[in-house]
């Protein structure tokens, strides 16, 4: 796995090649043909361990707050904006990763899993901002998938160039959106009053 995420870092799409990889890991290719029956297996592999690891690292960095469900969300979004994840290498393996959902079904099925992994966080931390009182009712999932898009633009806007803005105001923007949610400033994810309410 690290050899994979090291090669896709250092060439992007020119490193998705398994005589590359196992330079790189110092093996022969016949021992990565042993473990893995494509190079498609290997990088969904791959693709899945690092989502994994960004997206326990965000989440961990939320639940160690021991304050309000604002507050977590904002540990997750710093966490999400951090200098590590927005390193222009980890960008171009994210090409290569996206680049292959739609032709690879390995590939295809990891981004189902690692996206509703995501979602799932999301809405854990959403649900509980929910219940805090004064906080308008709306509804968690399609608030989490405008979240997610949300924070998925601010990344991609940042990693393609570091000078449009700085991380801070991509946490703030975040924060800003939970703030109008907990309001009810978003009239399509508000939930809606049953009659004789």
């Amino acid at each position: 796995m690290a050899a994979t995420l090291a090669c896709l870092r250092k060439f992007g799409h020119d490193g998705a090649s398994v005589r590359r990889i196992s330079a790189e890991a110092g093996v022969t290719m016949g021992l990565i043909n042993h473990h893995f029956p494509g190079i498609d297996g290997l990088l969904a592999a791959a693709y899945e361990s690092l989502a994994t690891l960004l997206l326990e690292t965000s989440r961990q960095s939320a639940l160690r707050r021991q304050t309000g469900p604002q507050a977590r969300l904002h540990g997750f979004f710093a966490a999400s904006f951090a200098p590590e994840a927005l390193d222009p290498a980890l960008f171009r393996t994210w090409l290569v990763f996206w680049s292959m959902v739609a032709h690879s079904p390995e590939m295809c099925a990891v981004h189902a899993r690692t996206y509703a992994a995501t979602r799932a966080t999301l809405e854990m931390l959403l649900g509980r901002l929910k219940r805090m009182p004064g906080v308008s009712g709306f509804r968690i999932a399609p608030a989490a998938i405008g979240l997610s898009a949300l924070m998925d633009g601010l990344w991609a806007e940042l990693s393609l160039n570091p000078r449009s803005f700085r991380a801070s105001r991509a946490v703030a923007l975040c924060d800003d959106w939970v703030c109008a949610l907990a309001a009810g400033a978003f009239p399509g994810l508000r939930v809606p009053v049953t009659a004789g309410r």
